[in-house]
């Protein structure tokens, strides 16, 4: 009889050490990285982009040439009309004739493991968590636009723009859509601790017979200098 309440009570202690051990792997198991940080949001973060966009117009047969820098700072965290967290992002530009003047009010937040952008009073998504190459989501969402299937085409890749060595970058293809008489092509790229680091965007029409551009415009945006202080 002795020996059976020493297995009962062996088993109970045994069972019990499982369960202790089985906590406390699970109560220190780190959380999945969630990858936030190729959207980040920090009030005083300050990020300069070099733009370099080409107009084409058969009314005259001209091509224009602009460039120009644009300047994105994040200047407060406030509680946004549906209660949640949002920041106001000020973006100012700089042209080789005028020093920097506002530009527009943009807002972004995280919200339900995606990135919100309100830019020009549409809401964009831009980025969802955790991102991986089987990503893909409506950008247009939340807004009145046509649906943009959004894909991320490579992630964790290293990037150098000018001095800037960046460790962590996605590719998202927006939207493209390539035809004989058209081209439609938008993508971004963002970088872990920065955020977006490259847009471009192709949106032209074109000669049947020649395939020459006719009208339209090619934009290209990328980092310039990016801090958070």
């Amino acid at each position: 009889m002795k020996s059976a309440r020493l297995s009962f009570y062996s088993l109970v202690l045994f069972v019990s050490a499982l369960w202790f051990s089985s906590c406390n792997k699970e109560k220190n198991a780190s959380k999945p990285d969630m990858a936030y940080n190729y959207f980040p949001l920090k009030v005083n973060q300050e990020t300069i982009y070099n733009v370099d966009s080409t107009v084409y117009n058969d009314f005259n047969n001209s091509v224009t040439l602009f460039q120009f820098q644009l300047k994105d700072i994040v200047l407060s965290k406030y509680k946004d009309a549906e209660g949640y967290e949002a920041y106001r992002v000020e973006r100012y530009k700089k042209t080789s004739t005028q020093d920097w003047f506002f530009q527009k009010l943009i807002t972004r937040r995280i919200i339900n493991n995606r990135a919100e952008e309100v830019l020009d009073n549409r809401r964009y998504v831009r980025l969802v968590f955790p991102p991986s190459l089987q990503s893909a989501w409506n950008g247009n969402l939340y807004n009145d636009m046509d649906v943009w299937r959004h894909e991320i085409t490579a992630i964790d890749v290293p990037l150098t723009i000018g001095t800037n060595k960046l460790d962590s970058t996605l590719n998202i293809t927006q939207y493209k859509e390539v035809n004989l008489i058209r081209e439609d092509i938008y993508l971004e790229t963002y970088a872990k601790n920065v955020g977006l680091v490259v847009k471009e965007v192709k949106a032209i029409d074109k000669d049947i017979s020649t395939g020459r551009t006719r009208r339209g415009f090619m934009y290209k945006m990328q980092l310039a200098s990016f801090s958070a202080k």
